[in-house]
């Protein structure tokens, strides 16, 4: 963690977006929320987060994954995707409304 920025303000930092896929969109039954996350986050870190950003639900397990950037070509175009850090958490209680209307 960052020492000049206070606490509050690096956990909101730390979740980037959340992940709708299909696979995401199925786990929400099961509690199971997908989030990408900064590189540098740390498992309490993420449930930390998580808890501040919704209110009244407990994060029972966080599991984290590496995603490494793949090559991509468009046309004679060769580059690469951009590499990231993903997050299943699963939560406790009430389910999150707002991910799942999205």
């Amino acid at each position: 963690m960052s020492r000049n920025r206070s606490e509050a303000e690096y956990l909101y930092q730390l979740i980037k977006r959340p992940l709708v896929t299909e696979k995401s969109t199925s786990n929400t039954a099961l509690g199971q929320y997908s989030f990408e996350v900064a590189k540098d986050a740390t498992k309490v870190d993420i449930k930390k987060a998580i808890e501040l950003l919704f209110p009244g639900r407990k994060v029972t397990e966080v599991r984290t994954a590496y995603m490494p950037s793949k090559q991509k070509r468009r046309g004679l175009k060769i580059g690469r995707t951009q590499s990231g850090k993903k997050a299943i958490v699963t939560i406790q209680g009430e389910p999150i409304e707002e991910l799942l209307g999205a």
